[in-house]
């Protein structure tokens, strides 16, 4: 009699532990990969200004040059090309490239040969500014730039823009943003042209690596808005010095579970609303202090949904602290 409890009670234990890493397994199987920030593998500067992604943005003029630095190595460590061409690395790190005079994209890779980390350099070499006629690029309308805001670098007018095709929409500028989530929403044919800035790559993935940090899993924002021609910030009644047609702000929301274009529930209280908005302003209000990247700083804004969109939040690096929105 015990021997056949005794059975039982074994038999009982093996199907609670069958069952437990039955339900144990399938929530492994269902839940994301752990994100993956992308940093660098090894340090590079460009320009004198040090990456801080794996895959980095960089603009230049056509006939311009580019200078690149790998801090720690040469060319016995190192490798570069750009598409076909190899670089020339000097052994103190050093790769001097100069852009050709026709705009378009000219990636870089540098390569560490022992174990074949790399950094990819999404470089554009610019159309230029100084070819808009009356008003358009190409046949795209931008319109007209005002003039520098108090004098102010930042708000100076563009020398170039990058050009974008079809094929290119869809690439990663950083680990986590592509070119096309920041296109203008004006009506157009192809090419179209885009102003964006390092600088607001830098702070989006810095704000994202945060956002994951703090328990939201989310593979990138929804940027409702990122560049605006002068000509389309006009048409939808926006402030004329407005940081998004510089290139150097963004209009994001989180939309992961689920998916419908609109905000998430992100402080967890069962609903969506506004206070998901508020969750995600006090994030980005307070990052630039928390992580001592003053070279990030710039406003944050948050705004309620209407009829045509949910709740999200303006982020933008113009340089100097500007908060408004949040009560």
């Amino acid at each position: 009699m015990n021997l056949n409890l005794n059975g039982r009670k074994r038999f009982s234990m093996f199907l609670l532990v069958v069952v437990y890493s039955l339900i144990t397994g399938l929530a492994h199987a269902d839940a994301p990969p752990e994100f993956d920030p992308g940093l660098m593998p090894f340090s590079v500067d460009v320009g004198k200004k040090p990456l801080r992604q794996a895959i980095s943005l960089r603009t230049v003029m056509p006939g311009k040059a580019l200078s690149i630095r790998i801090s720690h190595g040469g060319a016995e460590e190192f490798s570069a090309t750009q598409g076909d061409q190899k670089l020339k690395i000097s052994p103190t790190g050093h790769i001097k490239w100069r852009a050709p005079n026709k705009p378009g994209y000219y990636p870089i890779v540098l390569l560490r040969n022992k174990d074949k980390r790399k950094v990819e350099l999404q470089v554009f070499v610019l159309r230029p500014a100084s070819q808009i006629v009356n008003g358009k690029l190409k046949g795209y309308q931008i319109g007209s730039y005002p003039s520098a805001l108090k004098g102010l670098e930042t708000y100076k007018p563009p020398a170039g823009f990058i050009e974008v095709t079809p094929a290119l929409e869809q690439l990663l500028v950083s680990p986590h943003f592509r070119l096309g989530q920041f296109l203008c929403k004006q009506q157009s044919g192809y090419p179209k042209y885009l102003l964006l800035r390092a600088d607001l790559l830098n702070k989006l993935e810095l704000l994202l690596k945060t956002v994951n940090a703090q328990g939201i899993r989310a593979d990138s924002f929804v940027v409702m808005s990122g560049y605006r021609t002068p000509f389309y910030n006009k048409a939808i009644g926006n402030v004329t010095n407005s940081r998004h047609i510089y290139g150097g702000a963004a209009d994001i929301f989180i939309d992961v579970k689920p998916v419908n274009d609109y905000m998430d529930d992100l402080n967890g209280d069962g609903l969506t609303n506004l206070k998901d908005a508020e969750y995600l302003y006090g994030i980005a209000d307070k990052l630039v202090s928390h992580s001592k990247h003053p070279e990030l700083m710039g406003g944050v804004g948050l705004y309620d949904k209407t009829p045509a969109h949910g709740p999200f939040v303006h982020v933008d690096v113009r340089g100097t602290p500007a908060r408004w929105g949040h009560k």
